[in-house]
């Protein structure tokens, strides 16, 4: 018996075997070295109301920065890499609605345990044009306790996080939790 495959169900495989892979690449980065009893215990996860951290990341466009840098304005932190497929796939409308709102909100785009290459390319290919910072090592995204690739926190001027969404946003649904981000600041 011959088994033959359609070019719809070679993607379909394909990209399933790659959502596994981004999940385990993920769960390798979140977990670094501590048991998972350490990890439960030192990873609080992004809430409302709580504080962004202090520690500093390079920018894609050089030199370092922190959060407190984009104080004074909204904010919306998107946790993102070149190996996601939903990260890939909301990118563009992301760029979309940064040049549609960008005057109203500052985006800032965070490369989470990627090849730097990598990201680069994509933020290219993409034609990105907010901030963008590396998180080589995944820190970031654990000290915000997030867990779903790709990640988006909506901050308030005065640092203060307002909402957290796991999973790839459309157009549509980043401009709904723009309007409420402005609205509460």
């Amino acid at each position: 018996m011959e088994l033959t495959i359609s070019r719809r169900q070679r993607r379909g495989i394909i990209g399933g075997a790659l959502a596994v892979l981004a999940v385990v690449i993920v769960a390798l980065a979140v977990g670094g070295d501590d048991s998972p009893t350490e990890a439960v215990a030192d990873d609080v996860p992004a809430t409302v109301d709580s504080e962004l951290p202090t520690d500093s990341f390079e920018l894609f466009a050089g030199g370092d920065a922190t959060f407190a840098a984009f104080e004074g304005e909204p904010l919306v932190i998107n946790f993102w890499a070149s190996w996601c497929p939903a990260c890939v796939g909301e990118l563009p409308d992301f760029q979309l609605v940064h040049e549609e709102r960008g005057d109203e909100v500052t985006f800032l785009g965070i490369a989470n345990a990627d090849v730097r290459d990598a990201a680069v390319g994509l933020a290219d290919d993409v034609g990105l044009t907010y901030d963008l910072a590396d998180d080589p090592a995944g820190d970031l995204f654990r000290q915000f306790g997030l867990i779903a690739m790709p990640s988006t926190l909506f901050v308030s001027p005065d640092g203060r996080i307002i909402d957290v969404f796991a999973g790839q946003l459309t157009e549509s649904a980043l401009d709904e939790r723009i309007d409420a981000l402005v609205a509460a600041s």
